[in-house]
């Protein structure tokens, strides 16, 4: 029984550890990079948005298939969510679910739930839900996005 007991609290220990902490330096800065790259998504600001991802930005999507580069990122945002007139979509982090996992000589992993919210003719409805992983690089004092899956579209829960 007390090996049973040892190795639970080994495991436990090791669990705790390996996501950071909501209140680590890391995990700060992740959710204030992704914070700066919705403010400026929800805005339609793709100008702005291409400056969080790198370059050579890797974004995976369920429904929408590869999308490679951050030029080509940045078009497919405003040709097609931001281009239909009295049409909006806005994207809403939800804070409880997120994970922030340090990837050492890189910078991190965030997880997480967010939800889409459309707004048609003045007004605005929940419409879906989705699971995201971001890879996160920390390079030559700045944070980008290298790497995007965007998972699991579904109607709002």
């Amino acid at each position: 029984m007390k090996k049973i007991i040892a190795l639970l609290l080994i495991l436990a220990a090791g669990e705790s550890y390996a996501q950071e902490p909501v209140t680590s330096q890391l995990y700060k800065d992740v959710v204030a990079l992704d914070k700066a790259i919705f403010d400026a998504y929800n805005k339609c600001d793709t100008e702005s948005v291409k400056i969080y991802f790198s370059e050579d930005v890797e974004f995976y999507h369920d429904k929408g298939g590869v999308t490679l580069g951050a030029k080509a990122l940045a078009e497919a945002t405003k040709n097609n969510l931001c281009s239909r007139p009295g049409w909006k979509i806005r994207r809403e982090l939800l804070p409880s679910s997120v994970k922030v996992y340090l990837m050492d000589n890189y910078g991190a992993i965030m997880t997480g739930e967010h939800l889409f919210y459309i707004t048609e003719n003045g007004k605005e409805t929940l419409n879906g839900h989705a699971l995201f992983t971001h890879l996160c690089r920390f390079k030559d004092g700045k944070w980008q996005v290298t790497r995007v899956l965007s998972y699991s579209h579904g109607p709002a829960k």
